[in-house]
């Protein structure tokens, strides 16, 4: 009944936000027109049902410290957006290729270079795959959308995850990254039977190289090794990592406030 309700909810919420109907391998099929809005009496609801089934949420403020990048997420701080994203994690979570492109807006930047747009997003991802459940976008989008994020541009720009969005200017990103977890271990070896040199928390570290791929927990990532401000070095699981230049999502309001998916890429 959950599924239905949300399926239903996504359908209400894009109708009001304006769904594009737009259609792998093309341009979007429908007008750029705006649409009527949906009403606040039913946008809250789904608010409010949306939070009440969160399990563990970011602050919606950064702490500041230095050779520290706390997490923050402002998503609920615009209605909106946040019925937007939690709906976009559903269509995430269950691969739905036309669910997804229905959000993605027409001039989506997916590379600094050439290759950008709907076509090229579509190209780039396979999203006209006759196997859709095996493309890569769909575990890479469920973690950013999990990362949190900040608006810019007085609430018509969020962006994610937070140590892309926040990351403080005086770490040269191609150099750095940030601890995504309290309690991290660092190890002496890339190794969960490796001695334990500290346990560390939202750190801002230099990443030295990566290591091996292990999977651990039905998660796949290399072992990083890097190295503390203090100087001590070690490794860490990479899903513990945040790269300030690797994969990140922006969602741009576009007319008539409907959200749309504007950016999805990668470098510098």
């Amino acid at each position: 009944m959950r599924a239905l309700f949300l399926s239903l909810s996504l359908s209400l919420l894009l109708a009001g936000c304006g769904s594009g109907g737009q259609q792998p391998g093309g341009a979007s099929a429908g007008s750029e027109a705006e649409k009527p809005a949906i009403s606040r009496d039913s946008l809250r609801k789904l608010y409010l049902s949306f939070k009440a089934d969160l399990t563990d949420t970011l602050p919606t403020y950064q702490v500041k410290e230095e050779g520290k990048l706390y997490p923050v997420d402002e998503a609920l701080l615009d209605t909106a957006f946040f019925v937007f994203r939690e709906q976009l994690k559903l269509t995430v979570a269950e691969k739905d290729v036309f669910g997804l492109l229905d959000v993605t807006a027409k001039d989506i930047k997916v590379s600094f270079g050439a290759e950008n747009g709907f076509d090229d997003f579509v190209s780039i991802w396979g999203l006209d795959s006759k196997q859709p459940d095996t493309l890569p976008i769909w575990p890479l989008l469920g973690r950013l959308l999990e990362e949190g994020g900040t608006f810019s541009d007085n609430r018509t720009v969020f962006t994610a995850p937070y140590y892309f969005s926040t990351w403080p200017g005086q770490y040269e990103p191609f150099d750095y990254g940030a601890i995504a977890g309290a309690g991290v271990r660092l190890r002496e070896q890339p190794s969960l039977n490796s001695r334990i040199l500290k346990t560390i928390s939202y750190d801002i570290v230099t990443i030295l190289e990566e290591d091996k791929v292990e999977e651990i927990g039905g998660e796949a990532y290399p072992w990083m090794r890097v190295e503390l401000l203090s100087g001590t070095q070690g490794y860490v699981f990479g899903k513990f990592l945040g790269n300030p230049v690797g994969y990140r999502v922006g969602f741009e309001k576009k007319a008539g406030g409907r959200w749309r998916m504007s950016s999805l890429l990668a470098g510098d």
